[in-house]
């Protein structure tokens, strides 16, 4: 028998329209750069980096390219933005990318995923010695290639599961089926 888990996710009118009209939703790169225009690198660097992980704990199905995401629990979908749906979903445990909310805000915002308290002490310390306030300064900047390296080595932490920095569960799907929605909420 499947294992299956329900999940929430915040989705534009189209993609309610394209699961209407083809039973199913893949995140295009061309979707990405439109939405988030001149700030997509951004998103694409840290999303490119989960993909090339993502990939080797659940198969993509052909026409995806990117992950949706989503929540393990609808009270974080509560920051969703105008206009969007909200789409409840009960899929497939093992279609699932499974992985704590914390880091991959860290992630998102070309931050250093610490081993522990002491270690994220330690990595603020070195940022700070380079006269920086963020560590995101150091990915951004073609002047600390050795801290940009760092950073990039200790998002491999996403997904182990001993390091916690939040207690909150996200994961990524490579698709949304039409067969997978429990119930659809229309924008605020």
């Amino acid at each position: 028998m499947e294992t299956k888990i329900k999940v929430w996710t915040a989705q534009a009118k189209i993609v309610i329209d394209t699961i209407e009209k083809y039973g199913v939703y893949h995140v295009k790169r061309e979707f990405i750069l439109k939405k988030y225009k001149e700030l997509s690198r951004l998103f694409l660097d840290p999303y490119d980096w989960f993909i090339r992980r993502a990939v080797n704990r659940v198969t993509p199905p052909p026409g995806a390219e990117y992950p949706v995401w989503a929540y393990c629990d609808a009270k974080f979908i509560s920051n969703y933005g105008p206009g969007d749906y909200i789409i409840e979903l009960d899929i497939p445990v093992d279609q699932a990318v499974f992985f704590n909310q914390g880091k991959w805000l860290r992630i998102l915002n070309l931050s250093y995923i610490p081993l522990n308290p002491d270690d994220d002490k330690d990595f603020k310390n070195k940022i700070s010695t380079q006269g920086l306030q963020h560590t995101s300064q150091a990915y951004l900047s073609n002047f600390y290639p050795l801290l940009k390296r760092e950073i990039i080595a200790s998002w491999e932490r996403l997904f182990d599961e001993t390091i916690r920095l939040s207690e909150d569960e996200m994961c990524a799907l490579w698709e949304i089926k039409k067969e997978w929605i429990t119930n659809i909420i229309s924008p605020k």
